[in-house]
């Protein structure tokens, strides 16, 4: 398997930040580590919950939430995907679509203040005859909070550019 550089030279003492990993550079058993973590907050996934038309009240009364949640109030599992999805982007920032979302799980509840790491596994991939400039990945993404309690896992198949492959470079991206 080939390095992973953050950085890629572009000139004399000039280098430009990559984003995401290429098809061709992971293979199945790798592991990464997205960081940095980041906090969960009530009040942000209730702001989240309303903008999308969730008037639960388990997501909406902080009262009833904090009875349905045995004294404290949860975060909604949607807003835990969501912010999971959004946090392996730099790791597979070459995506070209998600495909399929399986094998949801979530072990534990995610309160408010929880700090959350995410880490992710390549479990498969597989080249496509249709594009023969992207390939598949099959992924399980999983939520730790501090302390090593995982508190959701997920398995994704992400449609990813092969190296070299797709409009990065001509944007200014290597």
């Amino acid at each position: 398997m080939r390095p992973h550089p953050s950085h890629i030279a572009v000139g004399d003492n000039e280098f430009v930040e990559t984003l995401g990993l290429e098809f061709d550079d992971v293979d199945p058993g790798l592991v990464i580590e997205h960081r940095p973590g980041f906090s969960f907050s009530w009040a942000e996934a209730r702001y989240r919950a309303t903008i999308a038309g969730d008037h639960s009240p388990v997501l909406m009364d902080p009262t009833f939430a904090a009875c349905a949640g045995g004294g404290a109030a949860e975060i909604s599992q949607a807003w835990i995907l969501g912010a999971f999805a959004a946090t392996t982007t730099r790791a597979f920032g070459r995506v070209v679509a998600n495909l399929a979302w399986e094998n949801v799980s979530f072990a534990h509840p995610i309160r408010d203040g929880d700090m959350v790491f995410a880490e992710s596994t390549i479990l498969g991939k597989r080249e496509t005859k249709s594009r023969p400039d992207q390939g598949i990945l099959h992924v399980e993404t999983r939520g730790i909070v501090r302390g090593g309690n995982e508190v959701c896992r997920y398995e994704r198949k992400l449609l990813v550019y092969r190296s070299s492959a797709g409009p990065h470079r001509a944007a200014g991206y290597v």
